[in-house]
């Protein structure tokens, strides 16, 4: 053997870093694209953000023309403003028109432009995170620093839920000292609040939140330490036979164990406060629909007239000057397209969504169909993987709430005469019949589905059961409520 240069012709798909970008914009949420604009202009001289009055964007900067007419109508534009220049080449150009949809112009309303938001963004306070609120009580009640420090370990190491989910002699390896001034340091940490921090599971969280209740209830530790399972699955005779006390003594000390939080770092302290901002907004005025695109946190921009002059002057601006400007100009151009694009792009999906969906904006949510990104697709003629990006992280406000895009595709469920709906409706129903049940007497999978056939949804009981855990509804034999 030995090695050799063969030449072999191969067709591929290259993607160009501009058409990568405008990938990576098409799926950005607003926020991000917004974050994503300003740090451009802050890095582009060629880019400048405009008033309303004075815009220079893509729409509007007589520098850019119509040229032409597409196959379905649409007026593409050719950007003319020095002949060194370097334009967009035509394969990139036939691979952009592969990628983004290529249709008629649409007139597209914006939501920050020519109407103001209604709303405004709150401002709120940080919010303390669990650790740093036991590391502030733990500093106040150890006794030194080699204390604090293991205390800071134990802390440190607590699950999302508040539990110590290590072995102790892992901890005192780490901190040099040995189990016990970390069983001591432990028992310290399972005193702060919220009550039940640092409990290794669910029985111990409890009986922590027990012996520290004002008046104690000894029946409901004993049932925690003894009879746990048997309380889950509300065996309330077994319990009361076993401690030789009243049905109504065991269902007493269930409801002060039922008052517990299991799972006290859970819900104390979920993390800062996320708001978000609708990329999309759905309004009804006069029986119609209209869609607006929410870019009201996006600058406007133009092109810098400073640096536009400065490339006609030719001779007065050397080679490497005029190169830079030449690769910020594209750059600049091409974001401003994208980001156009995206906009389009954008509003011909939501109005594809809200001609299949108009039933559940109407009606509501029992009436919201099947609906795939390939069907989406098909209608818009764009690629599935397209569809999938510009439905990616984004959220539409609709006079019946806010919901991620992903909310309006759903697979299909056949009924009892053979019309598909929507898995969501499926759901929704399940919901419904759940929170009419009696408490007393849950009802269960089996007994769901039923109700449901009765409904029209011919679903099995494992996927009843499926919906209701996606659902986070717990399994009848714990739904049931003491008497």
């Amino acid at each position: 053997m030995e090695p050799k240069i063969i030449l072999r012709p191969e067709t591929r798909l290259v993607l160009t870093p501009m058409i990568q970008q405008a990938l990576k914009i098409l799926q950005m949420p607003t926020l991000e694209l917004a974050n994503m604009v300003n740090q451009e202009l802050a890095e582009n001289p060629m880019l400048e953000e405009g008033d309303n009055g004075e815009l220079d964007s893509l729409a509007s900067k007589p520098e850019i023309r119509d040229t032409s007419v597409g196959s379905k109508g649409e007026r593409t534009q050719e950007v003319d403003l020095d002949e060194n220049h370097t334009k967009t080449t035509e394969v990139e150009q036939d691979r952009w028109n592969e990628y983004f949809w290529n249709s008629e112009e649409y007139e597209i309303p914006r939501y920050g432009r020519e109407k103001r938001t209604e709303y405004m963004e709150p401002q709120v306070a940080k919010q303390s995170t669990l650790e740093e609120h036991l590391l502030w009580q733990f500093r106040l009640v150890c006794k030194n620093e080699k204390e604090f420090r293991i205390g800071e370990l134990i802390i440190g190491n607590l699950d999302e839920r508040g539990f110590f989910p290590l072995a102790l002699e892992e901890i005192a390896q780490a901190a040099g000292c040995d189990a016990d001034a970390v069983a001591d340091a432990l028992e310290i940490v399972q005193s702060l609040e919220p009550v039940g921090v640092g409990a290794r599971n669910v029985e111990e969280s409890l009986l922590i939140q027990l012996r520290y209740l004002s008046n104690r209830n000894e029946l409901a530790e004993t049932i925690v330490e003894k009879h746990f399972l048997a309380l889950e699955r509300h065996h309330i005779d077994a319990i009361a036979r076993a401690e030789k006390i009243s049905r109504d003594q065991v269902i007493a000390a269930a409801k002060v164990i039922a008052a517990l939080d299991p799972y006290p770092g859970r819900h104390s302290f979920a993390g800062n406060i996320q708001y978000v901002i609708p990329d999309v907004i759905v309004e009804k005025h006069d029986d119609q629909y209209i869609i607006f695109i929410n870019d009201d946190q996006l600058p406007e921009l133009r092109l810098s007239h400073t640096y536009r002059k400065l490339m006609r002057k030719g001779a007065d601006v050397g080679e490497d000057t005029k190169k830079f400007l030449s690769d910020k100009l594209q750059r600049a151009t091409w974001l401003m397209k994208s980001i156009d694009q995206r906009r389009k792009t954008l509003y011909r999906v939501v109005e594809t969504i809200l001609d299949v969906q108009m039933d559940f904006f109407e009606k509501g949510i029992e009436f919201l169909k099947p609906l795939t990104l390939r069907e989406i697709a098909e209608r818009v003629e764009l690629h599935e993987s397209t569809i999938s990006r510009v439905t990616s992280q984004k959220y539409i406000q609709t006079p019946r709430g806010l919901y991620e895009f992903k909310y309006f595709f759903s697979s299909q469920i056949k009924t009892a005469d053979g019309v598909g709906v929507s898995s969501t409706s499926v759901k929704a129903a399940l919901n419904e019949v759940i929170a009419q049940e009696n408490p007393q007497r849950p009802l269960s999978d089996q007994k769901l589905t039923e109700l449901l056939g009765q409904q029209g949804f011919n679903i099995a009981r494992r996927t009843v059961a499926k919906y209701r855990e996606e659902s986070n509804i717990l399994p009848a034999s714990q739904r049931k409520h003491f008497e």
